[in-house]
């Protein structure tokens, strides 16, 4: 990985890799696929979070199986100093309906995530943004979600093969355990179950049970990490796909190709004014851009264009509110 020699080694990869695909493997576990004890698993897990490489353990939430809607609110600056950002990002982050807030590089500088239980909400949700933030705006868009998929970092290790996906219109049946369960992982994905059970007052067996449920379902993607990007040298792009030809055959091709691409940590049907938003994660920008070409020559009769921006910082990933 560039400029991460001295930082972390081959087997560190593998450690972030496995708790990546799921935060809530044992260390033991994570030892018999990496070849260490437990006891070394453990020493270097403490060191990635002591240096906040691993900055959390996150649930990847599809917040549609909720029957919430999911919209990201994109902003464009127009002349606004570094410490007035810094303060308007902390005013956002008090906003609870608001579970990311990213600073970006290219053609936004702002992109908020938030959670609204109808649309009535969702637009006062989007008014109390533009509230705080009116004076500095210069273009602002909302995108909706209608699907969501989230996909291990497969790129760490190299990993070629095809990641499975699904799209599913199931609609699960929760009930307030489950919210709370939620609340509880998403605060902290490796939580033990003893501890879980604890604050629910519940059984090792109920608490298991529901997690596999909103596993098995579809509510819950999966359990992963929230990594530093800047400390291991990985830029991380947020793209808007602009669809011309909705070919339902064609988009189902670009689907696949971009949910089995190794360097796609997310991927989000929408309703706005593009229509996909595929998160990449590259070790650098000539493998970016070149997918990206290669995306735009493979699917030139879907695709009208691509844009993308780099995500420099994130402020707030709750991820899960409701």
């Amino acid at each position: 990985m560039k400029g991460d020699n001295n930082i972390i080694d081959i087997k560190d990869r593998k450690i972030l890799y496995e708790l990546d695909k799921n935060a809530r493997i044992s260390y033991a576990q994570i030892g018999k696929r990496v070849g260490l004890t437990t006891e070394v698993v453990h020493y270097r897990v403490k060191k990635l979070e002591e240096k906040e490489i691993i900055k959390q353990y996150q649930t990847s939430v599809n917040y549609t199986k909720l029957g919430l809607i999911h919209f990201k609110i994109c902003l464009k600056y127009n002349g606004i100093s570094l410490e007035t950002e810094e303060e308007l990002y902390s005013k956002l982050k008090k906003i609870p309906k608001i579970v990311w807030i990213a600073k970006c590089r290219g053609e936004w500088d702002c992109i908020l995530s938030c959670n609204a239980n109808n649309l009535e909400e969702l637009d006062l949700i989007k008014d109390e943004v533009i509230n705080l933030a009116h004076r500095y705006i210069k273009e602002k868009s909302i995108s909706i979600s209608s699907n969501i998929w989230s996909f291990p970092r497969n790129y760490l290790i190299n990993k070629k093969e095809k990641t499975d996906f699904k799209i599913s219109k199931e609609q699960p049946k929760i009930d307030n355990l489950d919210l709370k369960l939620l609340r509880i992982l998403s605060k902290d994905a490796r939580k033990p179950v003893v501890e879980i059970v604890k604050e629910l007052n519940s059984t090792v067996k109920i608490v298991t049970t529901r997690i596999k449920k909103l596993l098995k379902s579809g509510v819950i993607n999966n359990f992963r990490l929230v990594i530093d990007y800047e400390k291991l040298n990985i830029p991380f792009y947020k793209t808007f796909f602009y669809i011309k030809n909705p070919d339902e055959q064609r988009l189902k091709q670009l689907l696949a190709k971009l949910n089995i691409n190794s360097n796609v940590i997310h991927n989000l049907k929408v309703i706005g004014e593009w229509d996909l938003e595929p998160e990449f994660e590259f070790e650098n920008e000539e493998g970016f851009q070149k997918t990206i070409q290669n995306l735009m020559n493979e699917f030139s009769d879907v695709i009208q264009r691509i844009a993308a921006i780099n995500i420099v910082k994130e402020y707030k990933y709750t991820f899960f509110y409701k």
